[in-house]
């Protein structure tokens, strides 16, 4: 029987979370700001995903990390710093385009989504469960449910949602999922021989 690792990484990100939403008076001065950000306020790309409008808020962010943080460590620490870089990255993009129109974003649920994806498809490369393809439609359905209708399914936070940046975290878990995918099949045709 092997020891359960306990998800240190996870517990300090949540503690980050905890820590800055009681700590930091003037929360505006960390969200994510893209005139701020081409202005030279670069910190803003990771601190606006780690505030949050409001307790509420904060609490649904740091019960999805808890949960798929957790799990995505069990496999790797190295797993799940990739998968929260890629959700950043990809949310961060998509923030910084004129497309979004947004003068102030903040909070993980862009980047939890990249979690989310990660998390189903490594629990589905060991269950091959349908349970788990069933609850990725229906995330990938929610996902579209928010965007087209401009509302957040589960929570109701001070400021309106936006949901695009759920589908940019859905791409990054995407691309995550791909390029575990490419080394997998490289390391097979080592193996092979080929």
């Amino acid at each position: 029987m092997t020891e359960k690792q306990i998800p240190v990484l996870t517990i300090g990100l949540v503690t980050t979370l905890i820590g800055l939403h009681w700590l930091v008076v003037d929360k505006t001065l960390l969200y994510f700001s893209a005139a701020d950000i081409w202005s030279g306020e670069v910190w803003r790309i990771i601190s606006g995903h780690l505030m949050h409008a409001d307790l509420q808020h904060l609490m649904w962010n740091c019960l999805g990390l808890a949960v798929l943080g957790s799990l995505l460590e069990s496999q790797s620490r190295q797993l799940l710093l990739a998968t929260s870089g890629a959700g950043i990255l990809f949310v961060s993009a998509l923030l910084l385009t004129p497309f979004s129109q947004l003068d102030y974003y903040c909070g993980l649920s862009g980047v939890l989504n990249t979690l989310l994806l990660v998390a189903l498809w490594s629990q589905w490369k060991l269950t091959r469960s349908r349970w788990i393809i069933i609850l990725a439609f229906g995330s990938i359905a929610k996902v579209l449910i928010e965007v087209s209708q401009g509302i957040s399914m589960v929570t109701q936070i001070s400021w309106p949602p936006y949901a695009w940046s759920h589908v940019a975290g859905l791409t990054g878990g995407l691309a995550i999922i791909w390029i575990q995918s490419r080394g997998s099949q490289d390391r097979n045709r080592v193996h092979a021989g080929f």
